[in-house]
């Protein structure tokens, strides 16, 4: 009996140990019929995979692409429901998605086998399987887990927009969106209050919704400035949203005023209680002619900033404009008066090159000058001294360095209301001294145009 025991004990070691080696990988002069014949079960996915071993990782490698020949199985099926169709036509969202899906499948698949592998000197394969029984009760899990937190998100946003609070209303149908971006493809009906719904096309429809009510309203049809004025009236809108009964102030909303013909200028507001929203750059802009002021609704508080491959905020803006409401202003100019002084190695240069390009960049932005000192209302000065660096005999370079301090007094308090400027600022160039200090007048001249300009458009007189 014992004898019997241990050598049935034996054979089961032995079984083990071969079922052990199929699955381990194993050098076989003899290809398994895997290999050779890609097998058919209609209970699994099936993934095989193959590298050379002349790669550094070829086991990891053949690993991968198994998986991927697994996924590539997978079909992704979009249900005539989902709001992709809605835009398949002429946007490709459709197809974007299915690609994405297939790339974002190999994250969420689990509990796939190795079935076996094989090898010889010069390949290596591995046998991958998923049961698809068990892949559509885990998908079919997860879509509940995702309808179930997307309902929950958009049932509390259809609150808060009957309470007109559309901030907060914003953010969780975007939530609920976003519970059911990996599911969009499937079908995403679910029952609420207000009856059955498509959860993708439901939100989708109730931003859009708001979007159209919502309306950014300018108290005035045009303001008239004074350049950098502390004086100047205030520039306010207020965020409405039109309802069936009346037209409802909305706080809490994200505005962004701008320019459209001056892409440098923005500012980012928010609306108080009774929905106005002041704009304190409307005096910053050039002088002497008419500009729109643009407020819209600043989509990005609830994308995020990076969020250009967002699909609801692609298919929002696709389908319609953000809110937004415009207002004319038009700012009269400062009158200034300018003294200057540039030395150019020890001595006075009449050209002026930099007095008068930070001259045209005023001229152009803020200030009309006049010789009258009693009619300026600010008096500008800027003294520049360029001096010589060294010369390198070898390649026949020259350096030279431009110091440069620029200041603006308010003439009626008589007080310096701005400083800047730059020193030991370096210019390089082969040839002569006079050809470094050109360099370094043209390095001059792009700080006063992208650093010193924009900082003086925040002054207020």
């Amino acid at each position: 009996m014992h004898k019997i025991l241990k050598s049935t004990f034996l054979l089961l070691l032995i079984g083990v140990f071969a079922f052990q080696c199929n699955i381990v990988s194993a050098k076989s002069k003899r290809k398994p019929k895997w290999v050779t014949n890609r097998p058919i079960d209609g209970n699994y996915y099936i993934g095989i995979g193959k590298s050379s071993k002349t790669q550094a990782d070829y086991i990891q490698s053949a690993k991968n692409t198994a998986l991927a020949d697994m996924i590539s199985e997978i079909s992704v099926n979009i249900s005539s429901n989902s709001i992709l169709y809605k835009f398949e036509d002429n946007s490709g969202y459709k197809e974007k998605y299915e690609a994405t899906i297939k790339t974002s499948v190999k994250d969420h698949i689990q509990d796939y086998e190795i079935v076996a592998s094989w090898e010889n000197k010069d390949e290596y394969w591995v046998y991958y399987r998923l049961s698809k029984a068990e892949y559509k009760r885990l998908k079919r899990e997860k879509l509940e887990k995702a309808k179930s937190l997307s309902k929950d998100f958009y049932e509390k946003a259809k609150l808060y927009e009957k309470e007109y609070d559309i901030n907060n209303a914003l953010i969780f149908y975007i939530k609920s969106f976003d519970a059911i971006i990996n599911h969009l493809g499937e079908d995403l009906s679910v029952f609420t209050f207000d009856g059955r719904i498509y959860l993708d096309n439901a939100v989708f429809q109730s931003i859009q919704d708001i979007f159209s009510r919502m309306r950014f309203v300018s108290e005035k049809e045009s303001y008239e400035l004074k350049a950098l004025s502390s004086g100047n009236e205030q520039v306010i809108f207020k965020a409405k949203l039109r309802t069936d009964l009346e037209t409802e102030n909305l706080s809490n909303i994200p505005i962004v005023f701008s320019f459209p013909n001056i892409d440098t200028l923005s500012e980012q507001v928010v609306t108080i209680d009774n929905g106005k929203a002041e704009c304190t750059i409307a005096g910053a802009v050039p002088k002497g002619r008419t500009h729109i002021l643009r407020a819209e609704l600043n989509v990005d508080n609830y994308f995020g900033p990076d969020s250009n491959d967002n699909l609801l905020k692609n298919l929002l803006l696709e389908r319609g404009t953000k809110p937004f409401g415009n207002t004319n202003i038009v700012v009269k100019e400062l009158f200034a008066y300018l003294e200057s002084q540039e030395i150019l190695f020890g001595t006075e240069s009449s050209l002026n090159k930099l007095t008068q390009v930070f001259k045209n960049e005023l001229s152009e932005n803020f200030f009309s000058f006049t010789n009258d000192l009693e009619k300026a209302d600010v008096r500008v000065k800027i003294n520049t001294e360029i001096i010589k660096g060294t010369k390198l005999d070898k390649h026949n370079l020259h350096t030279a360095f431009l110091n440069c301090n620029i200041s603006i007094k308010n003439l009626e308090t008589d007080l310096v209301i701005f400083t800047d400027g730059f020193d030991n600022l370096k210019g390089i160039k082969s040839g002569s001294f006079e050809s470094a200090s050109m360099d370094a007048i043209i390095k001059a001249e792009n700080k006063i145009r992208n650093i010193i300009v924009p900082n003086i458009r925040k002054l207020k007189l």
